[in-house]
């Protein structure tokens, strides 16, 4: 445990089958009135050690948890149409609002969304959430820049206006103003920048020191770590509250086996936020209990102890705590059996009929729903007993049976998936809509919220279609089910495609994707290519599949391992040299080569860079993408020479690959207007292809070649930093923010501005100052004479171990005209040209640009 752990100390569905579920609703009716009386006395505290706010429900898969926790949500709510024996609707003095969360399908926690919805659910007019609207921007900005705050519309309440409203408010004193547009890198550091320095409007906000330690850590790694911790400051707000204004809000957590992995990286999240909201009652439903009591687990999960967790602990009797949900009676399947049978669409059920369907539950809520549709399936014939009773699978081999023929086809290839819609499943069958709709109106498809795939087939419906036998009219053999897993991976592979620019939702569909390919053991190019060219590894790594070293998906799965558990670059290159050595497949390989060469090329270790990029290349000769990095890394090293002939043996077909190479030595060579048409060039081509990231480099190593030349004003400047803030890309930023600093140089109080602002992007991104920062700042101190601050320049420069590079030669060329001596000997770049040539060039232009 870290210090930053402890800064807050249709039809008959089975949703009927529940009237009588007495004993869980009197234990959440119980649980929901002390919580209540707990969160207006204000014990329901982060100050007090001991949590009291979950209340489990756990059983075996088809026992109906789900519709349980529909059910005791729509009670809480007010909402329940026919209450049976619960009573009619919770007390009158208790405004409850609800979350809800489901994880069915789902191996991740998605912990700024459960804490954006928790922050809708206790919204109201006169309610104020400023530590928490604060660390909120201020992760958003710096973890997801360029990306608007979602609808967050809770109970008819513009939430995303409320906190607009609040960050404009209580930063007002920092001079900020902020509207509904996306929140970016700048924002953030504006944000971190008040809190640190304590000018905030709110005095109770300067006074709430995990918001100060949270902005820190945020700072340094935007984690979801640190999202997490984000509900802290939703609780330490509403403990600020009023006792009369302080909302009871209920969270239903559903499904939460799927993220009870063995790791428990992801329960690592969801525990966080349990624990950091004690004023919200958690309801969980899962096929395992929660075992946070447990001692063992303290350096796996944040709070754990059965001083934390009493109400966890199987031996307490007091609500709330957790609760085994058992099979219903023989006497509540055979009176819902009784009231079912020739009602709502369903034919008599003769007492030999019911007789054996009950005998056959065994108390199972999802074994009555299939029962049922069994007996509808055949219209016009009263069913016989002796097609009841059967196991579930065989239940459930038998209801897909009756289906008509285009329904179980499209039925068996959405068991090859945990969610789908319509589209997907018709698209890969090749089938029609029609029937798609009235399946997924069926009571074998359950319904979920998901924004792209809201049904699902259950789990135990799935599981008895996977071993099915084939003697089975109509059953799939395991090469058919591969055949249409293939079918449906070229189907996600379009619905990818359409979302090139909506990176969140691309990356639901390639979680199944990369689903389907680790269980059928499938090898698809275009999902490998499409996990590495979405941003944030860290939050890719945490939606694919277990790494194994038996299938090609389970091989990349463990190389995005490396982006897990809150690596730092030295930790990914260890990881990935230990990576390489095992048994790989040739292509995962490759990845896994070319990914360490860029971390090392991200350290400056060039030459280690090199070597793997040319063993690549040697194995392919033909690949376009490594003739072009091993260019670029012998540029990067000054080896022009090598740089030449590696470039007369590997000529590169794209042009504008070759323009840039040729542009990059031009500028080394002091050739301004020459080094800026390859950039160009190839900005142009990539923005075409909708390459924006990659185009927005070139564009701003534009700006600061023009700018090197006097040629460049501040209003081009604004436009790329607006860009690259948007996109998240801090080292564009800070080009940019120094190519707009050598523009206002002749303007002190600007150029401040502009080398200050690109100080606060180092800080806020956990980096340190560079080329960038080191030339803007010699050549501002230069141009108002203050041969002190160029001093200080030189002091820092030589005092980190920076390897020689094309940008470190500009440098130190800045520096031998400020009068001192060289660090890096005289550069030749060709044979035709001595280096006293190119120093004479670069003379000119630094003089030039300190006489404008």
């Amino acid at each position: 445990m870290h210090d930053f752990d402890r800064i807050f100390e249709p039809r008959y569905t089975v949703t009927d089958l529940f009237t009588d579920r007495v004993d869980e609703y009197t234990a959440f009716n119980s649980a929901l009135r002390l919580h209540t009386v707990h969160v207006r006395q204000g014990t329901a505290a982060l100050s007090h050690t001991a949590r009291r706010n979950v209340i489990c429900f756990y059983g075996i898969g088809g026992i109906g948890k789900t519709e349980l926790s529909r059910r005791l949500e729509s009670w809480a709510l007010g909402e329940l149409a026919e209450p049976g024996d619960w009573s009619e609707r919770p007390p009158a003095d208790i405004d409850v609002r609800t979350v809800r969360m489901d994880f069915h399908g789902s191996r991740v926690v998605n912990a700024v969304d459960i804490v954006l919805r928790l922050r809708a659910a206790a919204a109201a007019r006169r309610r104020r959430f400023p530590a928490f609207d604060l660390g909120l921007a201020a992760w958003w900005s710096l973890a997801r820049p360029g990306t608007p705050l979602p609808d967050l519309s809770s109970f008819g309440f513009d939430v995303r206006g409320q906190i607009t409203d609040t960050l404009n408010e209580t930063l007002s004193d920092a001079g900020a103003t902020f509207g509904l547009g996306p929140l970016t890198v700048r924002t953030g550091i504006r944000i971190v920048e008040a809190v640190r320095e304590k000018r905030l409007h709110d005095r109770t906000v300067r006074r709430c020191e995990p918001l100060a330690a949270l902005m820190e850590q945020t700072q340094q790694d935007p984690s979801d770590y640190v999202a997490a911790t984000l509900s802290g400051l939703l609780s330490w707000d509403l403990e600020n509250l009023p006792a009369h204004q302080r909302p009871v809000v209920v969270a239903f957590a559903d499904a939460v086996e799927y993220i009870q992995g063995e790791d428990r990286t992801q329960e690592r999240l969801f525990n966080r936020i349990v624990h950091l909201t004690p004023g919200v009652l958690w309801v969980v439903t899962s096929r395992n209990r929660l075992d946070w009591d447990a001692p063992h687990l303290r350096d796996l999960l944040p709070a754990t102890g059965s001083q934390v967790w009493p109400g966890l602990q199987l031996t307490t009797r007091d609500d709330p705590r957790q609760h085994l949900v058992g099979n219903l009676s023989d006497t509540d399947v055979e009176r819902y059996l009784r009231i079912a049978s020739g009602t709502g669409g369903n034919p008599e059920l003769s007492t030999g009929v019911i007789d054996r369907i009950r005998r056959g539950a065994h108390g199972l809520p999802l074994y009555l729903s299939l029962s049922l549709s069994m007996a509808r399936a055949s219209p016009g014939r009263p069913p016989t007993a002796d097609v009841f009773g059967g196991p579930l699978p065989e239940l459930a081999t038998r209801v897909f049976a009756n289906l008509p023929d285009r329904e179980r086809e499209l039925a068996r290839a959405a068991s090859l998936v945990p969610r789908f819609d319509e589209d997907l499943i018709v698209e890969a069958v090749g089938g029609r809509l029609g029937d798609a709709y009235r399946l997924c109106r069926r009571t074998l498809v359950a319904q979920d919220n998901h924004p792209l795939f809201p049904h699902r087939l259950h789990d135990a419906v799935r599981a008895a279609l996977t071993h099915e036998p084939v003697s089975e009219p109509g059953a799939w053999a395991a090469e058919d089910r591969a055949d249409m897993a293939v079918r449906l991976l070229n189907a996600l592979h379009d619905r990818s495609e359409a979302l090139l620019h909506d990176s969140d939702r691309r990356l639901d569909i390639l979680e199944i994707a990369a689903a389907l390919c680790a269980e059928h053991d499938l090898r698809a190019v275009w999902v490998g290519n499409a996990l590495s060219d979405l941003p944030g590894f860290a939050r890719t790594a945490g939606r694919l599949p277990p790494p194994s070293a038996d299938t090609w998906m389970g091989q990349l799965s463990g190389l995005f391992e490396g982006w897990r558990h809150d690596r730092n670059v030295a930790e990914r290159v260890a990881y990935l040299e230990e990576f390489v050595m095992r048994p790989l497949r040739p292509d995962i390989a490759r990845r896994a080569h070319i990914r360490l060469a860029y971390l090392h090329r991200t350290r400056g270790n060039f030459e280690e860079a090199l070597a793997i990029l040319s063993d690549l290349l040697t194995e392919r000769p033909e690949s376009e993408l490594l003739r072009y990095q091993v260019a670029r890394t012998l540029h990067s090293l000054g080896r022009f020479r090598d740089l030449e002939q590696h470039l007369a043996n590997h000529p590169l077909s794209d042009p504008t690959t070759p323009a840039r190479i040729s542009s990059d030595i031009a500028y080394d060579r002091g050739l301004l207007d020459d080094s800026i048409v390859g950039p160009v060039t190839r900005a142009a081509w990539l923005r075409e292809r909708g390459k924006h990231r990659v185009a927005l480099e070139n564009e701003v190593t534009v700006l600061w070649r023009r700018a090197l030349q006097g040629n460049c004003v501040p209003a081009d400047c604004d436009a790329a930093i607006a860009e690259a803030d948007r996109c998240g890309e801090a080292l564009c930023m800070r080009t940019a923010l120094a190519a707009k600093a050598l523009s206002l140089a002749g303007n002190p109080n600007g150029a401040a501005t502009a080398i200050g602002d690109a100080q606060s992007v180092v800080r806020a991104t956990g980096g340190r100052p560079g080329w960038r920062e080191w030339t803007s700042r010699i050549v501002c101190a230069l141009r108002r004479g203050d041969q002190a601050a160029v001093e200080d320049v030189r002091q820092e420069w030589q005092s980190i171990n920076t390897r020689w590079s094309p940008h470190q030669q500009v440098v130190d060329r800045f520096l031998i005209h400020s009068g001192f001596p060289a660090r890096y000997p005289p550069l030749r770049i060709t044979d035709s040209e001595a280096s006293t040539e190119v120093d004479r060039r670069w003379s000119v232009i630094i003089s030039s640009l300190l006489a404008a």
